[in-house]
């Protein structure tokens, strides 16, 4: 490690949220919702494993100036069914004027010592040689699904070729599961995920943790169901969007009981069709919970060259592949954590279901309206 660079989480080397956050509008590329202030402290200080305290870790150059930041939210993973010390990577810059001094490497051994399983989405190709060069698992693309139900609606924001036109016409009507399905608060759908860790390799998503995420989230609105086909139960959070006329449903957590995810699926096309939706979709890792989705006539946007989707929405942005990358170490055990069949990793990670900061603003804006209307 670099003696002359300080390297620890911000809030036991004193950076302040405030310095943190121009840092990230200071050296981002794009305007970021990590440099709003509401939103770095709810994303860091509020998450609940850290405290109240600001977790992400940062380099320090000797006379006190912020070398490089990595937005971390401390969080326990289930490995191999056991839970470890694990973090959640979010967004890591570093000064350009501090290339060369080995920021990036120091950074990484203090990580790397704290922490016994790391994530991480969207790696940079300045970045990837890092983790590569310290034992990460790469996945170029993370796999998304994407089901149509109004092609009309998404075609300024798709690509679809003759086949991808028959086979939405295809499979407009897929097997039918019965279920019973329940809105319930994001605690009382925390009970239902319980022995997930004995299939699934996962950050955990505890009734403290679910209620952070989606219950205050300062932007976004998330509804979670509980759905029965016949076992234990299978939870499903989903998401609305809207783009021009196109309406958006995310899937954004699919797990519980696997021989609820047939049913599950089910309910959300029927969830789908009555909110009037034109399209959904999903990011999920396993094989193990997407051959649900794939049986059910959902696109890949990886496998399925004849049907692309944009990756951004606000604004609207198509990117080849229309997906994200991971990385993920574990200290221990990488032999089980490289089975991509057993990995979870969903939208409700790491921070990729992050609203842009127009978006944020926009709807800030729009929330003192509605407060100015109703006083």
């Amino acid at each position: 490690m670099n003696s002359t660079i300080r390297v620890g989480n911000a809030d036991e080397l004193g950076v302040s949220p405030e310095d943190a956050r121009l840092f990230f509008e200071a050296h981002w590329k794009r305007r970021i919702a990590l440099a709003i202030e509401p939103f770095y402290q709810w994303q860091f200080k509020e998450a609940p494993e850290n405290k109240s305290r600001d977790h992400c870790c940062v380099a320090i150059d000797p006379d006190g100036s912020l070398l490089g930041i990595m937005g971390l939210n401390d969080r326990p993973f289930w490995l191999d069914g056991k839970l470890r010390a694990g973090a959640e990577l979010t967004t890591w810059v570093v000064d350009k004027k501090a290339q060369g001094r080995g920021v990036g490497k120091s950074m990484m051994a203090f990580l790397q010592s704290r922490y016994e399983v790391l994530a991480g989405m969207g790696i940079t190709e300045a970045a990837l040689q890092i983790y590569l060069s310290n034992g990460f698992e790469y996945l170029r693309s993370i796999p998304r699904f994407v089901r149509v139900f109004d092609a009309e609606a998404i075609a300024p924001y798709a690509k679809i070729e003759k086949i991808g036109e028959s086979l939405i016409d295809q499979h407009k009507e897929t097997t039918w599961f019965p279920y019973r399905v329940q809105e319930e608060s994001f605690s009382v759908l925390a009970s239902h995920i319980d022995g997930f860790e004995q299939s699934f390799n996962f950050f955990s998503r505890d009734a403290a943790h679910l209620e952070w995420r989606y219950a205050q989230h300062p932007i976004f609105s998330y509804h979670g169901f509980l759905v029965q086909g016949g076992g234990k139960g299978a939870v499903v959070i989903l998401r609305a969007d809207t783009v021009g006329d196109m309406k958006i449903i995310h899937v954004v957590d699919f797990l519980g009981d696997a021989a609820d995810f047939p049913a599950a699926v089910t309910f959300i096309d029927d969830y789908c069709r009555e909110n009037n939706a034109s399209v959904s979709d999903f990011y999920c890792v396993s094989q193990n919970i997407s051959r649900h989705f794939r049986s059910a006539g959902w696109f890949s946007t990886l496998d399925d060259s004849f049907f692309q989707f944009i990756h951004l929405f606000h604004p609207p942005e198509m990117r080849s592949p229309p997906t994200t990358s991971l990385v993920v170490w574990a200290r221990e055990d990488m032999r089980s954590l490289r089975d991509m069949g057993s990995l979870y990793i969903t939208k409700g990670d790491m921070d990729l279901d992050r609203p842009t900061a127009d978006t944020y603003e926009k709807h800030r804006k729009r929330d003192r309206l509605d407060a100015g209307c109703r006083s």
